[in-house]
Order: C-alpha cells, then sequence, then structure tokens
C-alpha cells in the first residue's frame, strides 16, 4: 500500500494493520467495503431509517476504538457485524426502558354517581395489586410482560430486546404471565382472608 492511496483490493487484514498504524484512509475503505452489511445487520432490530444511519455510523465509531482487541485482522467484516447487532439490540433495550411509577390517588378517575367512590377505590386496589405482581418478578420477566402490554411487543421484538432466543422468549414471556397471574390470585386469597 502506498502512503497516499488505498489498494482497492487489498485483503482486509491489510487495511486493518494499516489503520493501527495511524492510516485514516484506510478505515474509510473498510467502512466503504462493509457500510452497506453492517446497515442490514442493524435493520434486522431497528426499523426507523435515520436511526439505522446513526448505529451504522456508532458500529464503525465502536469498531476504531476497540481496532485493537480484533484478533483476527482478517475477521474484520464478522467482528463489524456483531458489534453492529450489539449496537442495535442495546438501541432497543434503550427505547424499551421502563418504570413502575406508584399509582396516585389523583391519576384514577371514576364515572359521576353513587358507585364513583367504590369503583375508584377497586380500580386502585386492582392497579396496586398488579405493581406489587411486577414487583415480585425478577426483571427480565417484568420486562418482558411490560414490553408485551405497555408497547404492545411480540415474541420477537422481546427477544431482540432482551438479547435472547424467540423461543426462550416465548417461555419468558409465557412464564412471566403466569407467575403474574399467580401473584395476583394469591395477593386476592390474602385480601379475603383478612391478610391470614
Amino acid at each position: 500500500m502506498g502512503q497516499r492511496h488505498v489498494d482497492h483490493d487489498c485483503p482486509d487484514a491489510e487495511l486493518v494493520a494499516a489503520v493501527r498504524r495511524g492510516r485514516v484512509d484506510a478505515f474509510s475503505e473498510l467502512y466503504r467495503r462493509h457500510a452497506r452489511a453492517v446497515a442490514a445487520a442493524v435493520s434486522d432490530n431497528v426499523h426507523d431509517v435515520e436511526r439505522q444511519r446513526d448505529l451504522v455510523q456508532e458500529t464503525f465509531t465502536r469498531a476504531l476504538s476497540r481496532l485493537d482487541t480484533l484478533r483476527d485482522p482478517g475477521q474484520f467484516r464478522p467482528w463489524a457485524l456483531q458489534i453492529a447487532r450489539n449496537a442495535a439490540i442495546d438501541d432497543l433495550r434503550a427505547r424499551t426502558q421502563f418504570r413502575l411509577e406508584p399509582i396516585e390517588d389523583d391519576t384514577i378517575s371514576a364515572p359521576d354517581g353513587d358507585e364513583a367512590p367504590e369503583l375508584a377505590a377497586e380500580v386502585r386496589t386492582l392497579a396496586n395489586a398488579i405493581a406489587t405482581g411486577l414487583a415480585a418478578l425478577s426483571r427480565r420477566d417484568a420486562a418482558a410482560v411490560s414490553m408485551a402490554v405497555h408497547l404492545g411487543f411480540g415474541p420477537e421484538e422481546i427477544a431482540a430486546a432482551l438479547g435472547i432466543s424467540y423461543g426462550n422468549a416465548k417461555v419468558v414471556l409465557h412464564r412471566a404471565r403466569t407467575r403474574l397471574r399467580a401473584a395476583l390470585v394469591q395477593q386476592g386469597l390474602v385480601a379475603a382472608g383478612g391478610g391470614r
């Protein structure tokens, strides 16, 4: 490779070596070669085109900052694709973070009439029971239920957000719903039994 121009036919390993020696143009060539594949890897989990572009840039920024950790310079492409997948999953997780807020009395409204105070109390009791049930779940199970309920996520999106397989996401979601249901039933029995 010459000092000023990158040989566009040289292997990735030579480009990586050149980048490690400080050749910025060599990294530009790696970007040119692999940006499309990185964009495709990101698009598996991120569907917004602008966000995909941002994540392609982020992937190459991470790759450049971690280039000294790449053991086999000839494996730049699969290594960069893994960084892209991780960046997309991190982005999805960040966008699906949630916090359970305590339910305040003034957030619950009921219709006017004689039943209004009793209905409001019932709704408050149910909401608190659900919050207590969710709090009893593991973080992963609570996240799975909340993503399904609040964000309308199916097992595929939950799998991507939690970094698990599709099949595992189905199991986690089923188990979380079962545990939440059991916790609500138990709370109902405790309430009906006077707290015994």
